[in-house]
């Protein structure tokens, strides 16, 4: 039976605004933007020798950002706050006085030393020092350096990070780095051998594998820091201070890149050192002509914490086949997989339309990390093809490695269209190791809550169904209310909780130890689509990138991308022309399949906006436009909602899944009142917290339903909304919102008075 689809609407969320997270080093945040860069390059030993661009930004004081971790881990270093070999995991979200602070550096899954924390920018582990090292300390190594102390009122885990205190010059920060590094001979900076080592350790270890990797990618050996802070009139910038070689440097540089991150500008430092006109006694001028990025040919708008930077659709490509691929993989499997990730890109370039951007950086859509010659090689090789689905870009997937057996894409997203007609035997990666981990009971009881699930104590946990590939696709829950979760639910909610590493595939058994559950398995990923593991052995093995695609995905071709090519005639989704004489109050778009069902649809959108108008008091619009979409796919693709979200609404525009999914589910009715209801009440509740909104349209939908009390979890955030963890937890927030919206009306409050 398929997983019950909730008839939420997810069109207004995008109108709340989201907390800025401070990031540690943004990767893939912007295009390298030199052309508005500035930068400052100069000898260590012959002051004369330099060269520069925009001094108005070099001379202009900014927080310094990421760039102050080197000063923080010198204090923490020298009052012994840590030792130099202290560890600690990263656990790359934390609030300290109410600010959040995220990392977004690979997961590494261990602890990491006080150098890597440096290299990788690991904010938890420099925010955490808050209780054990001084202000005084802190300001004591400021001094040494000729830095202005941090006042009282400046914070002090922000100031650690460089996101609070006294403003710097860029040019100041490239005199921090030779001071501590120990190159300037001239004002030399005592620092006990221990610390001095782990410093250098880290800022060598930030351009050979960390945040100033594109140093490293060049082969440019430095001691480098990154930074993202925010510019003096809005928006942020990236910076770099690097000095190479990494033994014995003979000159400095400072990147300043605005609207861009610390990987970004380090990027941009990379073409700069490497570049003719550089080295020594070149004179002034702009960055080089060959640095810029190539004319654009289709770009792609991408959203880090809120950011929205538009990337030229290669460099995109380059960036992703990093975050995603193999790095030894041979060029086959790179051009394979950069295929696939161009047809995403493009097949959803409206999956996040509504918060004003295309996809994100994470992976709920696709993962960024700095691009390297080997991936840009990959982009430029494939530049602009796509694997094809009647004359569409297809709705593709891939996985890290599916374990041996390939799984359908409807098996993991109802609705969503397979492009093999039956499941797959992937013997090129079936020598993998499998994968076995120990998850302790609490740890369980945790996810199924945050999965929307009732209950206190987990008795049992049991397999009772798998689908035709071996993996769990439905678990017993005992003790909890739904007392059964999808196999994929479960595992998002598991991994959430509990760390990726321990829930790596639904393809897994189970049994019960003493505190928890051991679950082993094999693959990594839902297995569905490309296997990029399986695809670099077939590389290996000689097959070319159309071999590893024609495998992968037998149905689809592969031809150049042309963006605005008009959909095949079977998949139109524009209404026919109405008659003469026909009210245009009500303009709906149909399927061809489903034409037959336009009078219906209509007489439904009628009713639901009439009864809407006279409970609510509101005008209606004079037109509502409804668009049936043909499949789950292109819904998600027009709206981007997940797959269990059955409508969607902007403005006096609605969107729906297919009538015949909405039909089997029983839900045809209630969605086109719910997103009806959007329609009216939406303009007198804009500005309003998100579960207002959202709990006014549920209310009005029935407004003689019953909810329980909101309970000890209170009103839902917008967070919850726009960022939910699986279906389970989305119902959860919606119920609550009803709840809370329907507890304010039962005290007498108007609608349009509650917030």
């Amino acid at each position: 039976m398929p997983p019950r689809v909730q008839d939420q609407t997810l069109s207004r969320l995008a109108a709340a605004a989201l907390a800025a997270l401070i990031v540690c080093t943004i990767s893939g945040l912007a295009v390298r933007a030199q052309g508005s860069a500035a930068f400052f390059v100069r000898s260590l030993t012959n002051p004369a020798e330099r060269r520069e661009s925009r001094p108005d930004i070099l001379d202009t004081p900014v927080l310094s950002g990421s760039v102050m971790k080197m000063v923080t881990l010198v204090a923490a270093l020298e009052s012994q706050a840590i030792e130099p070999d202290t560890t600690r995991i990263c656990r790359r979200t934390v609030t300290v006085n109410g600010k959040r602070y995220t990392c977004s550096h690979p997961d590494l899954k261990r602890a990491l030393t006080a150098a890597e924390a440096l290299a990788h920018s690991c904010n938890d582990f420099f925010v955490s020092l808050a209780p054990s090292l001084s202000r005084e300390m802190f300001n004591r190594v400021r001094a040494q350096l000729g830095l202005p102390p941090i006042g009282a009122g400046a914070d002090l885990a922000a100031s650690f990070v460089g996101l609070d205190g006294p403003r710097l010059t860029p040019r100041t920060l490239l005199d921090i780095v030779a001071r501590l590094a120990g190159v300037d001979p001239h004002r030399p900076l005592a620092l006990a051998a221990d610390t001095r080592r782990v410093l250098l350790s880290g800022l060598r270890g930030a351009a050979d594998y960390g945040s100033a990797s594109a140093l490293g990618a060049r082969k440019i050996t430095a001691l480098a820091k990154t930074g993202t802070a925010p510019m003096p009139g809005g928006g942020w910038m990236g910076m770099v201070v690097a000095l190479e070689p990494a033994v014995n440097p003979t000159r400095g540089l400072v990147v300043v890149a605005p609207g861009a991150a610390g990987l970004d500008a380090a990027a941009i430092a990379a073409d700069l050192l490497t570049a003719p006109g550089t080295a020594k006694g070149a004179s002034n001028s702009a960055a080089p002509a060959h640095a810029k990025p190539p004319p654009s040919r289709h770009s792609i708008r991408i959203s880090v914490n809120g950011r929205v930077t538009t990337f030229d659709l290669e460099d995109y490509v380059a960036r992703v086949v990093s975050g995603e691929g193999q790095p030894r993989a041979s060029d086959a499997a790179q051009q394979a997989l950069a295929i696939t990730a161009r047809t995403y890109a493009v097949a959803n370039l409206n999956r996040h339309r509504r918060e004003g951007y295309d996809v994100c950086d994470t992976t709920h859509c696709q993962v960024l990390r700095a691009a390297t010659d080997t991936t840009r090689r990959a982009a430029e090789a494939t530049a602009g093809r796509v694997l094809v689905y009647r004359g569409q870009p297809a709705s593709v997937y891939y996985s890290a490695l599916c374990g041996g057996h390939s799984e359908l894409a409807s098996n993991v997203w109802p609705g969503a269209e397979d492009y093999a007609s039956h499941l797959q035997r992937d013997d090129a990666c079936r020598d993998e190791p499998a994968w076995s981990s120990d998850v302790r009971a609490d740890q369980i009881e945790r996810a199924l809550r945050a999965a929307g699930h009732r209950g206190e104590r987990l008795r049992e946990l049991r397999i009772v169904q798998r689908n035709a590939s071996g993996r769990v696709s439905r678990v017993r829950v005992v003790g909890f209310t739904p007392n059964e979760i999808s196999g994929h639910d479960f595992r998002m909610a598991i991994a959430r909780v509990a760390g990726w590493e321990h829930m790596k595939s639904t393809a897994f058994d189970v049994r019960r130890l003493g505190s928890g559950y051991r679950f082993t398995g094999t693959g990594f990923g839902h297995g569905v689509g490309l296997c990029v593991i399986g695809a670099g052995h077939r590389a290996a093995r000689g097959s070319t990138a159309d071999d590893i695609l024609k495998f992968y995905f037998p149905s689809l071709g592969v031809e150049p991308y042309r963006p605005g090519a008009p959909a095949p005639p079977a998949r139109t989704t524009a209404p026919a022309a109405a008659p003469a004489n026909a009210r245009a109050d009500v303009l709906v778009a149909l399927p061809a399949p489903e034409e037959g069902e336009r009078a219906h649809i209509v007489q439904l959108v009628r009713a639901a906006r009439d009864a809407m108008a006279a409970r609510t008091g509101t005008q209606p619009p004079a037109a509502i436009r409804v668009t049936v979409h043909p499949t789950v796919d292109a819904f998600a693709r027009a709206t981007g909602q997940p797959w269990w979200v059955s409508g969607a609404s902007e403005g006096a525009n609605i969107d729906l899944l297919p009538l015949s999914i909405l039909r089997q589910q029983g839900r045809l009715e209630r969605t086109v009142r719910h997103e009806v209801a959007h329609v009216l009440v939406d303009g007198a509740l804009e500005g309003r917290p998100l579960w207002v909104r959202e709990g006014a349209a549920l209310y009005f939908a029935d407004p003689a339903g019953t909810i329980d009390p909101p309970g000890r979890a209170g009103c839902p955030g917008d967070e919850e909304f726009l960022r939910p963890l699986s279906a389970g937890t989305h119902r959860s927030a919606y119920a609550r919102a009803e709840a809370c919206f329907r507890h304010a009306i039962a005290q007498g409050k108007r609608w349009t008075d509650i917030r």
